[in-house]
């Protein structure tokens, strides 16, 4: 099997972060394999790497990796300094990890690692695997939490565009995005900022190290930008244009392919945190389409949802929201620029009544980029935010498999007896045709956790489901949560078969803990 390799890793160990106290992935007790010594090419065949973190607060990450194979697996855990150089006390490794199991690495109890550190880390197995990185921030003082989950993927695309970028967008409103060079040679990185309402400017970077213009990535390397330059983040300002400005982007590169992950904050007193990937543009790993399907929509309860399109193509675009679920089907039309971007909030107009639940589909003459946010006001229609923000990427409808891969699932995971249900999970698929499906669930759970009563274990349940259906694994009716079964604890990873394609993405959240509870991210199709 070829080598993979993604985004690098910035690792923070940081004291009473995410993975020292209960939280957004829950770690306290979490083991994370016996230490191995190693040489920098350990020769287990598939490797991935992952994405960095947001700066700012105190903050750890904890990689989740799950078994993509048909056998037990051997899954490494690797950290390298900035430089490259292997730092072998901090190795970890798990073995006969089951088929569609998962093990979590977690830094933040990794004794081989010094508070502060920031590296690249490695995950590389004998079998296939899928991997998230989970991260935290804690706010200083108040210990209130930020999480989100980013996906792992092992190829990258010399063009990658972004539907979501802002930069202190209504003084409060922020990105930033890290770019990492997937390749065997320097990528040299420009990007072109496309504002809302028309406009934009392109950053070609300083040049050098190879470059003649943009800003050079070395092998296994990452830029990162943001609202300011913080040195010891490794983060450049974004061009003082871009101020101000909610925007679209489109990163070039040439030389060798980029992956990019987006997170966007507030840095106004809200704890929000979400994280998206960017879209590969062109080629066959093209995220990109004239069809895209969203497993999941809301204007229910206070929650609600909008989508941010991007059209990284020099012909404008025609775009139709579809939105079908529980109040039945509303459609809304949006003109997306040439190289420009749109968006639709289910309150900016009336299209979308409140009480709905469901799925979107955007459809459009050129293909686009689509990310979906979720936030939560106190009250419908009250327009003040509580902490809660999540985004997932829209699939392209071509995209859909018959196999969808969860490496994190929930259910009841340090759930306390004064109430709490601690952490669970909630599954959305999408039929992509919109059509009616028969889906088989098989969940495993992991036993190394140390989460008090989850032992490990399989559950199956099989399930007909037309147009789209949520999955609460929270819930005790065993034919609704997913599980066919109700255990007191569960932490593990799900695998999802479908007679007919389908598109499906998870949230995973927690009632422990005061701030932003909530991350989302997108099944690993097959």
């Amino acid at each position: 099997m070829p080598r993979v390799r993604v985004r690098t890793l910035a690792l923070a160990a940081t004291a009473s972060a995410l993975l020292v106290g209960v939280s957004a992935v829950p770690t306290v007790s979490a083991k994370s394999g016996r230490t191995h010594d190693v040489v920098m090419e350990r020769a287990l065949p598939n490797r991935l790497a992952l994405p960095a973190l947001l700066p700012n607060s105190r903050e750890n990450t904890s990689a989740i990796a799950q078994n993509n194979g048909t056998a037990a697996a051997t899954i490494a855990m690797d950290i390298y300094t900035p430089a490259g150089v292997l730092i072998p006390s901090a190795s970890r490794v798990e073995t006969n990890v089951p088929p569609g199991g998962t093990r979590t690495f977690a830094q933040a109890v990794n004794t081989g690692l010094t508070p502060g550190f920031r590296g690249v880390g490695v995950l590389s197995s004998d079998q296939p695997i899928n991997a998230l990185l989970a991260r935290d921030i804690e706010e200083n003082g108040s210990g209130r939490k930020s999480y989100s989950l980013h996906n792992a993927y092992p190829t990258g695309g010399n063009t990658v565009t972004l539907p979501y970028i802002s930069n202190n967008l209504s003084g409060q409103y922020n990105t930033r995005f890290a770019i990492a060079n997937t390749g065997t040679a320097t990528a040299c990185v420009t990007i072109a900022y496309a504002y809302d309402g028309g406009g934009g400017m392109t950053d070609t970077g300083p040049g050098g190290s190879g470059c003649a213009t943009g800003y050079p990535v070395p092998v296994g390397g990452q830029v990162a930008f943001g609202p300011q330059t913080v040195t010891s983040e490794a983060t450049t300002a974004m061009p003082a244009a871009t101020a101000g400005k909610l925007m679209a982007a489109t990163v070039t590169s040439t030389g060798a392919p980029v992956t990019v992950a987006v997170d966007a904050y507030l840095s106004s007193g809200l704890r929000k945190l979400a994280s998206y990937d960017g879209f590969v543009v062109g080629g066959a790993a093209s995220d990109i389409g004239t069809t895209l399907a969203i497993p999941l929509a809301i204007k229910l309860d206070g929650y609600y949802t909008q989508i941010l399109l991007s059209n990284p193509n020099g012909t404008p675009a025609s775009a139709t929201l579809t939105y079908k679920g529980t109040t039945g089907t509303h459609t809304t039309t949006l003109s997306v620029p040439a190289n420009g971007t749109a968006n639709h909030s289910v309150y900016q107009d009336g299209v979308v009544p409140e009480g709905f639940a469901g799925a979107a589909t955007v459809t459009s003459d050129q293909p686009l980029a689509a990310v979906l946010f979720r936030v939560k006001m106190t009250s419908p229609g009250s327009f003040i935010d509580e902490d809660l923000y999540t985004a997932i990427n829209g699939v392209p409808t071509g995209r859909a498999t018959n196999t969808a891969k969860f490496p994190l699932i929930f259910r009841h995971a340090y759930s306390s007896g004064g109430g709490a249900n601690g952490y669970d999970s909630a599954v959305s698929v999408a039929v992509a045709d919109g059509g009616t499906a028969n889906v088989t669930l098989t969940t495993v759970g992991d036993p190394t956790t140390g989460a008090p009563g989850c032992t490990g274990g399989t559950f199956t349940s099989t399930r007909t489901i037309t147009g789209s259906f949520i999955f609460y694994q929270g819930l005790a009716d065993g034919t609704v949560n997913g599980l066919g079964a109700s255990p007191s604890c569960l932490w593990g990873g799900m695998v999802i078969t479908s007679d007919k394609p389908i598109i499906a993405t998870a949230n995973v959240t927690n009632d422990l803990n005061l701030g932003d509870n909530d991350g989302m991210y997108n099944a690993f199709g097959q």
